[in-house]
């Protein structure tokens, strides 16, 4: 039973993928029909929630078509002292932008014969639907945090998840998006660091941020996990263990600095590098939420699993976006 479930999760690590296999039509020649009802819709969203930050810390916005555009200031309005009564006070204004949520589809599937089904003591159909779900949720997040739509993807077959510099497959979901990593080393505020991670680096991130840096509590940090251990051990930090009882905490959260500016240590972010942004700098968007569908292949005796969303994302300004590089790193044998 243990190898079968091992091959369940070995199979959706290459799964996550953008879509381009036909979802709706099995080898039988039915069409699939959505597998859960809406209430258990509701709760698969909910895992797949849980295993992905971004949802939980970033806003997400309903699409209502295929291209959303948000309208942006770019400029605010300018203030002026008035020197005497009944003048001509001095004229301002202010100018506008947009960016657009352009959807895209993620997508994973996977055939699984009936004799596990049959052979299983677990309720393996929610067994599978918590796999999907996991996936999705961290398929979500690594494209979210590391995507890069021109990165080197010649690979053919998924191997693993490789790492930020190495090459992709050519499905693999970070191509969907630029994620907050690329769009700060392209274009945000750049920090080289070179130096162990202390509170004093944070300290500095205040200042190169300017005014998106003023509110700390709306401040969230991505690091890597040598990076983070190392802040760990700095005493100005206030680790989730003196955050009280009824406390909300993130999964890989280590702790928060300077009224609530969270840190979160996650695998996907690579050695040397930590990214920070405001909360309110980042959009999710929801063309279509999650579907789940089955088919059964009648030739092969098996069950043909699908699960896609379509979704967006983008940053505001990207001027509100902190790379950190060159931290210490770990030595290498």
């Amino acid at each position: 039973m243990s190898k079968k479930l091992k091959q369940f999760k070995d199979l959706l690590r290459k799964a996550v993928t953008i879509g381009e296999t036909p979802f709706g039509r099995g080898a039988s020649g039915h069409i699939a029909q959505p597998f859960l009802p809406d209430p258990l819709a509701a709760t698969f969203i909910d895992i797949v929630t849980e295993y992905n930050n971004f949802r939980k810390i970033f806003r997400s916005q309903p699409m209502t078509s295929r291209v959303k555009t948000i309208p942006k200031l770019l400029t605010g309005s300018k203030v002026y002292y008035q020197p005497s009564e009944a003048s001509a006070a001095r004229e301002t204004s202010f100018t506008a932008g947009n960016i657009e949520l352009v959807a895209k589809k993620l997508m994973s599937w996977m055939e699984i014969s009936e004799e596990t089904f049959e052979d299983s003591i677990l309720d393996m159909r929610s067994l599978i639907r918590m796999v999907f779900a996991r996936g999705m949720g961290e398929g979500e997040e690594l494209a979210f945090l590391t995507g890069d739509v021109d990165h080197s993807s010649s690979a053919t077959e998924p191997s693993g998840t490789p790492g930020y510099t190495e090459t992709w497959f050519n499905r693999d979901s970070r191509l969907a998006f630029d994620g907050l990593l690329t769009i700060g080393i392209e274009s945000g505020v750049d920090y080289n660091v070179q130096g162990n991670c202390t509170v004093d680096v944070f300290r500095q991130g205040i200042y190169k941020l300017g005014r998106y840096g003023r509110q700390q509590p709306m401040l969230h940090t991505f690091l890597n996990p040598y990076s983070a251990n190392q802040l760990l051990a700095d005493d100005d930090l206030r680790t989730v263990d003196k955050y009280g009882p009824k406390a909300t905490v993130l999964t890989g959260e280590i702790g928060e600095l300077f009224n609530k500016w969270k840190i979160t240590q996650t695998d996907y972010i690579p050695e040397g590098y930590g990214v920070t942004t405001h909360k309110d700098n980042v959009i999710i968007g929801d063309r279509r939420k999650i579907k789940f569908a089955e088919d059964a292949i009648i030739r092969n005796d098996s069950v043909e699993w699908a699960i896609s969303e379509r979704i967006a994302f983008e940053v505001e300004y990207d001027d509100a976006v902190l790379v950190m590089r060159n931290f210490t790193r770990g030595a290498t044998s």
